[in-house]
């Protein structure tokens, strides 16, 4: 009998410091985070460096607030019961449907508010997109959290990792799957930076490129989670930001007033 690909390495924690705990995907998420913000700050305009920034954090409160938000929500028959826990945010249970949609909303609600146009902040985020995708997928494939259903040991792709009650199993291997789309987001969000669309449309490609995978690995997942009309509930989400992102990159990369292309 063949054996599975690999037994994935699960490292949920890095360090143990007295009470202090530094786990994995805390840290790997807020690695992408602050990436995310450099860039953002060393790619805009001088005179503009600041107000940019400004719209990165409130697109990171947003995204924080709304990843929660829908999680609880989409769990909302457990935090009727515990109340209390729906803002021990710590303890781990996020969307990223909903840090899509809160941190959008962020970004939109601080640019209009301090008058600054938002399709070149969106251009800018264009690379860092797929880094925090792959930061993500590399922080679940640590932490064991959105693990792929089980399947026959036999099968050469698949992963023995363990679900959330510690039972090793062979399973697909979706956060190797999810990093390997990341790092092809990446490189087709890079080489798509010369096709002189129109200021943002490069920002919505590298967000639907992103939502696409996570939608086809939704799939293959075997983490718990509420359904909807037989569906799972990160699937019809994933569906739903697949769609709006796709629509708007085709929209906005149609316009007739393109960028000037990039020059090395």
């Amino acid at each position: 009998m063949r054996r599975p690909l690999y037994n994935a390495c699960v490292f949920p924690v890095i360090a143990q410091l007295g009470p202090f705990t530094l786990y994995t995907y805390s840290l790997l998420i807020n690695l992408g985070l602050v990436l995310g913000l450099g860039w953002l700050y060393w790619r805009a305009p001088a005179e503009n460096k600041t107000r940019w920034l400004d719209v990165g954090l409130a697109a990171l409160v947003g995204g924080v607030l709304g990843a929660r938000l829908f999680y609880v929500l989409a769990n909302g028959a457990y935090y009727a019961v515990h109340f209390d826990e729906a803002l021990m945010i710590w303890r781990g249970g996020l969307s990223w449907v909903g840090a899509v949609a809160g941190g959008l909303l962020g970004a939109w609600w601080w640019a209009r508010r301090t008058a600054q146009p938002l399709a070149p902040i969106l251009e800018a985020s264009a690379l860092p997109i797929p880094l925090l995708s792959l930061l993500i997928w590399s922080g679940c494939w640590a932490a064991g959290c959105a693990y792929g259903q089980e399947v026959s040991a036999g099968e050469w792709y698949a992963a023995v990792s363990p679900d959330i009650y510690g039972v090793q199993a062979a399973r697909w291997p979706t956060q190797m799957l999810g990093a390997a789309w990341s790092v092809f987001v990446l490189l087709a969000v890079y080489g798509a930076r010369r096709q002189g669309w129109p200021e943002g449309a490069l920002g919505w490609f590298a967000l639907s490129l992103a939502a696409l995978g996570a939608f086809a690995l939704s799939f293959l997942r075997g983490d718990p989670m509420p359904l909807f009309n037989g569906f799972r509930l990160d699937t019809v989400g994933g569906a739903l930001v697949l769609v709006a992102s796709t629509a708007a990159w085709l929209v906005k990369s149609q316009r007739s007033n393109p960028k000037p292309q990039m020059t090395q």
